[in-house]
C-alpha cells in the first residue's frame, strides 16, 4: 500500500512536469504518468506467488503429495522439526504375528510348521477380541494368523457375535467384547490390549505382574509390537460402566513385526543434514519405539518419554525433557497436541503426521499438518495441510526438498523484478527532467509490463534447486523474499544499469544522433540486458555465464522470446511507429552491444563485491578469519 501510495504521488508530479514543464499536451501527459504507475508497481508479484506456489503444488504432487492449502508449500522450507508417526510412515505397515508368548513357553512364526496346543488358547481369544473383518493392520494380522494355524479346530467362532464392546479409552489402553455364553445372564470376555493395561485388568499380584511386563519388554526391546490377551467370564444382565469391573486370567502376548521402510534411513540422514530434527510419535510401548527408532538411524539417545511422564510434567519442564529425546512412546492424541503447541511456541516450525480422528486437533495446530492418504481418515485428511499418497516418510523429505527449492526461486524472481523496474523508472522520470526527449513512451512501458516482465519473472520458476539445498539449515522465521538483504542488492543492480542505460542516451542525443534512433538503441539495450539481470539473479554466487545456466529448459527459449520480440518491435511498421522506435542501423547496433556489455560488466562487479562481502561477514561471524 506504501509503495501504491508513493507511485501515485510521483505519477502526479511526473503528469505536472510534463504539462507544465516539458509543454506536452494534457492528455499525453496524462498517459505518460499511468504509464509510470505500471512501471512503479510490481504487478508481477501477485502472479509470481501465485504461479509459483500453483506449480509447487503440481511438483509435489507428483511426489505422491497432495497439497491441500497452498499456503503450505511454502511453509514446507522453514520446517525445523518433523515429528513422525512411526507406524505406516516409517514402517510399511504390513503387520504380522511374529512371535507369541507364554508364561514359560515362546513360539516363533518363522520356519514354523506347527503350533503346539497350549498356544491355541491365546490366539483363539486373541482373535475373539478382534473384529471378525478389520480395517486395522494388526487386527488384520491377528486374523490372518489365527485362520492360518486353527482353521478346522474348535478354537475358529467365524459365527459369533458380540452382544457389546469395550473400546479404547485414554485411561485403559484395552478393548474388550462380550459374547453369550448359553444364557442372557452368562457372558464370556475377550480383552487385548497394551500389556500394562491388560495386566491392570487382570488385578495380578504385583510379582506375576513385574515378570509379565518384563516378557513384554523384552519382546518390545527386538523392535516387536507388543499385545497383552486376557480372557474371563462374568455373570449379569446389566454389563458395568468399565472393563475394571470384570475379573480376568491373563493368557499371553502376541508380538508383531512391522518391517521399517527400505527408504527411511536415507530420508533421515537427509532431513538431519538439512537441519530438521525428527521426533518419533508412536502409541507403540516404549522398548518398541527406541528399538526401530535405533534401527531407522533417527535416534542415537538411550532415552525415550512416554505419555504418562509428560502428563507429570509442566510446560517448561517438558520443554527441556524434548531437547534432550527423539522418541515420544505411549501417547495419546491431547499429548501430541501439546507437544505441537510447545514446540511452535519455542520458536519451532513444526510438521506433523497423523491419521486418526483423533489426531486431526494436533494436525491443524501444527504449521504443517501431514495426514496419511491410504490409511488415514476423512477427518484428518480435512484438517491436513498435506496428504501423502503413499503414507512414505520419503515423500515428506521430498516435499520439503521442494518446499525449500520453491521459496528459493519466489525469492530470485522477487530479486529479478525490484532490479528490473529500476530502470523503467529512471529512463520514464530522468529524461523528463532534463528535458530530452521522451525514452520509454507510454507503448513501451505497457509492452515491458505485460508481456517481458512476467514472462522473465516465470523462468525463475524452472529454476532446478540449488546443489546445497538440503545441507543448509531452515529458513529463518522472520525471513522473506522482501527481506532488505534481498531487495537492496537488487535495486544496486537496476540503478547501475539505469546509470548506463542514461549515459549512452544521454550521450547518443548530445552526438546529434535523432530521438528515434537513440531511443531504439536503448531500448535494445534494455530489453536484452534483462537476460543479464535474470542471469545476475539465478545464482548470485555464481558467475553470470556458466554452466549451470543449461540446467534451466525454460532459460534460452526465454531469450529467443526476448529476440522475436524485439525483431516484431522493429521490422513491423505499425509497431514501429506506435512506439516511436526506429530501423536499427550500425551506430545504433554498436551502442547497444557495448551498452549490453557494460551491464554485464556491471552486475559482474557487483556479484564479485557482493560475495565477497557475504564471505567476510560469514568468517567474522563464526569467530575466524575473513
Amino acid at each position: 500500500m506504501c509503495r501504491a501510495d508513493g507511485g501515485s504521488r510521483v505519477a502526479a508530479l511526473y503528469f505536472l512536469i510534463n504539462w507544465l514543464w516539458n509543454g506536452q499536451g494534457m492528455l499525453e501527459s496524462l498517459l505518460a504518468s499511468i504509464a509510470l504507475i505500471m512501471a512503479i508497481l510490481p504487478e508481477e508479484i501477485p502472479v509470481i506467488l501465485t504461479v509459483f506456489l500453483a506449480l509447487g503444488a503440481w511438483r509435489i504432487s507428483q511426489r505422491k503429495v497432495l497439497t491441500r492449502r497452498i499456503p503450505a508449500v511454502e511453509a514446507l522450507g522453514a520446517i525445523t522439526v518433523l515429528a513422525a508417526d512411526k507406524t505406516g510412515t516409517l514402517t510399511e505397515n504390513r503387520m504380522q504375528v511374529a512371535e507369541l508368548q507364554l508364561q514359560d513357553a515362546n513360539f516363533v512364526h518363522a520356519g514354523a510348521t506347527t503350533l503346539e496346543e497350549p498356544f491355541h488358547e491365546l490366539v483363539e481369544f486373541a482373535m475373539l477380541a478382534t473384529p471378525a473383518d478389520p480395517f486395522d493392520p494388526m487386527e488384520k494380522a491377528i486374523q490372518q494368523f489365527g485362520l492360518h494355524w486353527l482353521t478346522g479346530t474348535e478354537h475358529v467362532h467365524a459365527e459369533w457375535s458380540p452382544e457389546f464392546e469395550y473400546g479404547l479409552s485414554p485411561d485403559i489402553l484395552a478393548m474388550t467384547r462380550v459374547f453369550p455364553a448359553g444364557s442372557s445372564t452368562r457372558h464370556m470376555l475377550a480383552t487385548k490390549g497394551a500389556p500394562e493395561a491388560v495386566v491392570d485388568l487382570c488385578h495380578l499380584d504385583s510379582t506375576r505382574a513385574r515378570g509379565i511386563l518384563d516378557q513384554a519388554g523384552a519382546m518390545a526391546a527386538r523392535g516387536l509390537r507388543v499385545l497383552g490377551v486376557a480372557r474371563g467370564r462374568w455373570q449379569g444382565e446389566s454389563p458395568p460402566r468399565s472393563q475394571h469391573d470384570f475379573d480376568f486370567q491373563f493368557l499371553g502376548l502376541l508380538g508383531f513385526v512391522d518391517p521399517p521402510r527400505a527408504e527411511v534411513p536415507a530420508a533421515i540422514a537427509e532431513c538431519r543434514a538439512a537441519g530438521v530434527r525428527i521426533i518419533m510419535l508412536t502409541g507403540d510401548h516404549p522398548a518398541t519405539a527406541l528399538a526401530i527408532a535405533r534401527e531407522l538411524g533417527l535416534s542415537e539417545r538411550p532415552d525415550v518419554i512416554s505419555g504418562a511422564q509428560i502428563d507429570t510434567l509442566d510446560d517448561e519442564a517438558l520443554a527441556e525433557r524434548l531437547r534432550q529425546v527423539d522418541v515420544c512412546a505411549r501417547l495419546q492424541p491431547v499429548q501430541k497436541l501439546r507437544l505441537v503447541h510447545l514446540l511452535r511456541r519455542h520458536g519451532e516450525v513444526v510438521a506433523m503426521t497423523g491419521d486418526g480422528v483423533n489426531d486431526a486437533p494436533a494436525l491443524k495446530a501444527a504449521d504443517v499438518g501431514i495426514a496419511m492418504g491410504k490409511r488415514g481418515t476423512d477427518v484428518a485428511r480435512e484438517s491436513a495441510s498435506l496428504v501423502l499418497l503413499d503414507d512414505s516418510f520419503s515423500s515428506i523429505v521430498a516435499a520439503i526438498r521442494q518446499g525449500r527449492r520453491i521459496y528459493d526461486n519466489i525469492t530470485k524472481a522477487t530479486r529479478f523484478v525490484t532490479a528490473v523496474h529500476m530502470p523503467i523508472i529512471a529512463l520514464t522520470l530522468i529524461p523528463s527532467l532534463l528535458h530530452w526527449p521522451a525514452m520509454l513512451t507510454s507503448v513501451l512501458i505497457v509492452l515491458l509490463e505485460l508481456l517481458i516482465f512476467p514472462a522473465c519473472s516465470i523462468v525463475f520458476e524452472a529454476e532446478p534447486e540449488a546443489d546445497d539445498i538440503m545441507r543448509r539449515p531452515p529458513r529463518a522465521v522472520e525471513a522473506s523474499p522482501f527481506a532488505i538483504g534481498n531487495i537492496v542488492p537488487a535495486a544496486i543492480q537496476g540503478l547501475g544499469a539505469s546509470i548506463i542505460l542514461l549515459l549512452g542516451y544521454g550521450s547518443m542525443l548530445g552526438l546529434g544522433i535523432d530521438p528515434a534512433h537513440s531511443r531504439t538503441a536503448i531500448f535494445i539495450a534494455l530489453v536484452l540486458g534483462l537476460f543479464a539481470l535474470v542471469l545476475g539473479n539465478r545464482h548470485p554466487d555464481a558467475p553470470l555465464i556458466s554452466g549451470s545456466g543449461m540446467r534451466n529448459r525454460w532459460l534460452w527459449p526465454m531469450l529467443a522470446g526476448v529476440v522475436l520480440v524485439l525483431v516484431l518491435a522493429m521490422g513491423t511498421p505499425y509497431l514501429r511507429d506506435i512506439m516511436g522506435l526506429a530501423v536499427p542501423n550500425p551506430i545504433s547496433l554498436g551502442v547497444s552491444a557495448m551498452l549490453l556489455l557494460a551491464t554485464f560488466f556491471w552486475l559482474e562487479a557487483l556479484r564479485l563485491v557482493l560475495h565477497v562481502g557475504r564471505r567476510t561477514g560469514a568468517s567474522l561471524a563464526q569467530g575466524g578469519k575473513p
